[in-house]
């Protein structure tokens, strides 16, 4: 899914001719003090918090996943109250749907949650083995694992992603798998299998898609994250950064950069790299403040570049404004032309 872009303030100009060309010519391909080019992660802030615990509309009982949807409306599952909520993207409550139950369409233990651009919702549903499809209004559709079909079967799935052409990939936990589902409800890929080496997973908790369709996976039981190439053969190894490993990352998303950001459960912290896995920055610690979690697990990028986050135990949503610089190996901008002597 593609990522909103992050705003970046732009400041008007008057330039001279002489100087305009410069700015155009291909050696002008760095922006300073921001912009496209202002691609690497060096901090957060936090901007907002949304919901707070209990039951009522836009109150939450351990929230676990996050996403948005074309209409940049904010998904929430809200899994110990065995629903989802939906929010405008200024953070109003707007509904919630799903309801408990063991048959058909009821839920029992709401995990992950994904949507796409126009039509469809989906959540994993850990206890049943089932992914359920809902359309953009609430309102049930199917379910994914329900056939004798042994290959579609899930065991516990947690965290969900779909692609830019309409793919759902399942982060099949107990299988120690990654599947890929077309919108016939056809498995055409399966990325590893259990162990602890490099292609292998261990209790998966979440994945994460780029625009190559290669994926990202949260590889919980073996502390650390791995990327996988579109074909599903291992490309890199994360264990962590900023002097603490990765313990139990439970949550991963991309931004419009391609820089990986995971949740490192176990440690109560976020954590960015780039997109070959080198360390960047980290925020938070265990606690209840503005700038802390409890359990962070589910996250992902919506309203204005903003990330949104799951702080699980807390029972909210936090909202972080990510901080960005140039990349450490850029091109000189251009050396600007001496104005003409009647232009002085």
């Amino acid at each position: 899914m593609a990522h909103p872009k992050p705003i970046f303030e732009k400041k008007k100009a008057v330039v001279t001719a002489a100087v305009a060309a410069a700015l155009t010519s291909p050696a002008a391909a760095v922006i300073i003090g921001g912009g496209e080019l202002a691609t690497v992660p060096e901090g957060f802030k936090a901007v907002a918090v949304v919901g707070e615990a209990g039951r009522g509309d836009g109150q939450f009982n351990e929230p676990t996943a996050v996403a948005f949807d074309g209409a940049r409306r904010l998904y929430v599952v809200d899994s110990r109250n065995v629903r989802l909520e939906r929010f405008f993207s200024q953070g109003d409550f707007d509904m919630a749907f799903g309801r408990f139950g063991w048959k058909g369409e009821g839920l029992v233990s709401p995990h992950g949650i994904a949507a796409d651009q126009e039509l469809y919702v989906y959540v994993s549903d850990r206890e049943r083995g089932l992914i359920h499809q809902y359309d953009i209004y609430g309102k049930y559709l199917k379910s994914y694992g329900q056939t004798q079909k042994i290959a579609t079967w899930f065991e516990r799935p947690a965290g969900l992603a779909v692609d830019k052409l309409g793919n759902l990939w399942v982060a099949d936990t107990g299988n120690h798998k990654v599947k890929r589902i077309n919108l016939l409800g056809e498995i055409t890929l399966e990325v590893g299998y259990y162990g602890s080496g490099p292609g292998k997973l261990n209790l998966p908790a979440d994945v994460a898609v780029d625009e190559s369709g290669g994926v990202v996976v949260a590889d919980a039981g073996n502390s650390r994250l791995q990327r996988f190439d579109r074909f599903g053969n291992p490309v890199a190894v994360i264990t962590g950064g900023g002097g603490e490993q990765l313990r139990n990352p439970s949550g991963v998303c991309l931004d419009r950069f391609g820089n990986i950001f995971a949740s490192d459960t176990g440690n109560d912290r976020l954590v960015a790299f780039d997109a070959d896995g080198r360390y960047l920055c980290e925020y938070g610690k265990l606690g209840r403040g503005k700038k802390d979690f409890n359990h962070p697990v589910g996250l992902c990028f919506g309203e204005g570049g903003k990330l949104y986050v799951a702080d699980t135990y807390n029972n909210v949503i936090k909202v972080l404004e990510v901080q960005y610089r140039l990349p450490d190996r850029v091109e000189k901008p251009p050396r600007l032309p001496a104005p003409a002597p009647n232009e002085r």
